[in-house]
């Protein structure tokens, strides 16, 4: 230890030069490595370590490392508010947990986790508004898609920051817990962090005019009072064939929010389609009954 003025002997020479010594803060740790089995008197009663061992201190203090020792990374607490947070894996059992709203440093048995989504998934995220309507919000708080993580274009502390969605007023987001098996849904207005094992479910709803299939991704299901346009060919009984144009009026009737009743929210995969089809097919059943004198005299006068 400086200072100190000393000659090499011959046959030695310096490991890695000169070092400095490590001054930590109470916010910063050091992940060490045996080397070789020796007592480590740093510890109060001596602690006996054995090649490989891994341990762990924390500042503040000054360290000054033996031969026998081996710095394998410095680590430095993560501050996180109430809504952000990190995934943690323990290299030994494998479990992941979430952390949020605490400051936290990970020990010498931890390393960050990135939690991988559907690519799907990841443009809905990235896309930052509803593409049913202009009134929901979303944020990505990795920041990134998940293809620029593989790119390694991010830090690996950004990579493992739990994944938010904002639910805009007036929606409902469902979270599917592939451990627990269980689902639960999240009315807005609420900001959504997902678990380690919990996956958002993406709707695939109709769209276009007349309606198709599978046009509309979304992850928020709004609750209404919405209105939907559709086109449909009707034939009447004399064989006229006619294409109509409707809108239709509806809203989800939430009055209980209990998780039995707000599952029967997400119990239909394309209510847009079904709604569209089911109703289609009444009008074609009334005006094929019809002629065609008698079906535009009646939508004359109604109208």
């Amino acid at each position: 230890m400086g200072e100190k003025s000393f000659f090499l002997q011959p046959g030695e020479k310096l490991e890695a030069g000169i070092q400095d010594i490590y001054v930590l803060s109470e916010t910063e740790g050091l992940i060490l490595k045996a080397r070789e089995q020796f007592q480590d008197t740093s510890e109060t009663p001596p602690v006996a370590r054995n090649p490989g061992d891994r341990w762990m201190i924390k500042g503040p203090t000054e360290y000054i490392p033996p031969t026998e020792v081996e710095i394998v990374t410095k680590r430095y607490a993560i501050a996180l508010d109430d809504n952000e947070g990190i995934y943690v894996r323990n290299i030994k059992s494998g479990h992941i947990r979430l952390i949020s709203g605490a400051t936290y440093m990970l020990n010498q048995d931890e390393e960050l986790w990135i939690k991988e989504l559907p690519q799907a998934v990841e443009e809905l995220l990235n896309q930052g508004h509803d593409p049913l309507s202009d009134r929901g919000s979303w944020r990505m708080a990795r920041g990134v898609a998940a293809a620029q993580v593989k790119q390694k274009t991010r830090t690996e502390e950004d990579g493992a920051k739990a994944i938010t969605l904002r639910v805009p007023h007036n929606a409902a987001v469902q979270i599917y817990d592939y451990k627990q098996k269980k689902s639960r849904v999240i009315f807005g207005p609420d900001l959504v962090m997902l678990a380690p094992d919990e996956q958002f479910t993406q709707l695939s709803l109709s769209g276009d005019k007349p309606k198709r299939p599978n046009v509309i991704k979304t992850l928020c299901l709004l609750l209404g009072p919405d209105f939907c346009t559709d086109i449909i060919t009707v034939e009447t009984a004399d064989h006229a064939r006619l294409s109509l144009q409707l809108s239709y009026n509806w809203y989800f009737d939430v009055g209980d929010k209990s998780s039995e009743a707000s599952a029967k929210l997400f119990s239909v995969p394309d209510f847009i389609g079904d709604l569209c089809k089911a109703i289609a097919s009444r009008i074609r059943g009334t005006v094929a009954g019809t002629n065609f004198d008698d079906f535009h005299k009646v939508s004359f006068s109604c109208h």
